[in-house]
């Protein structure tokens, strides 16, 4: 065996050139590389007949079942199920989201009905702003009662990005091209 041919038992890892050959920087593989990679691989086995004798080959998916489901919900999960229930926090979430709808179209209709009396005269003009300042108080109480529902449900749910976030008048206004709720734009 020449010298060149036996295997260097240290050799400098910072050193450009082992023998003749430059040596080549390794860097880390991108998700892309790693992807790419893993496709080639599962390709491969494919090819090589690796997935032809699999369990349940044929058959269909138990896609019921959800990986991420505690072992203790699972139970009680398939039996609300079985029986066409929900969790309380499910149908209280549905009854609050169809209350803020409720009241956001019934703001959309009044704020519909008061902008017509914008352009009338004296005593018709303030009777409408005062009609306004009255629904903007009543929605504002309203917006408060549904905010302390929203906070208490929020607690008792049990996936975050399910919560609801709390109502601002201000906002609600502006979603009904109502600048403000003083009715300055009505006097």
């Amino acid at each position: 065996m020449s010298e060149q041919d036996k295997p260097r038992a240290t050799e400098n890892v910072s050193s450009p050139k082992v023998g003749n050959v430059p040596r080549r920087r390794t860097r880390p593989r991108g998700l892309n590389e790693w992807q790419d990679l893993i496709t080639e691989q599962l390709d491969e086995a494919a090819a090589n007949g690796a997935f032809e004798n699999l369990p349940g080959k044929g058959q269909p998916l138990r896609l019921n079942e959800h990986p991420n489901e505690p072992a203790d919900m699972r139970m009680a999960n398939k039996l609300l199920k079985d029986n066409n229930l929900s969790p309380n926090w499910i149908g209280d979430r549905k009854e609050l989201l169809a209350e803020i709808e409720s009241l956001r179209a019934e703001m959309k209709r009044r704020w519909e009905q008061v902008c017509p009396g914008a352009d009338a005269a004296g005593s018709d003009r303030e009777a409408f702003a005062r009609s306004w300042h009255r629904s903007v108080r009543d929605w504002e109480a309203r917006v408060d009662e549904l905010n302390r529902r929203i906070v208490s449900l929020n607690i008792s749910l049990p996936i975050w990005r399910m919560e609801l976030h709390r109502l601002r008048l201000d906002e609600e206004l502006k979603r009904i091209g109502a600048a403000n709720g003083d009715g300055e734009s009505l006097m």
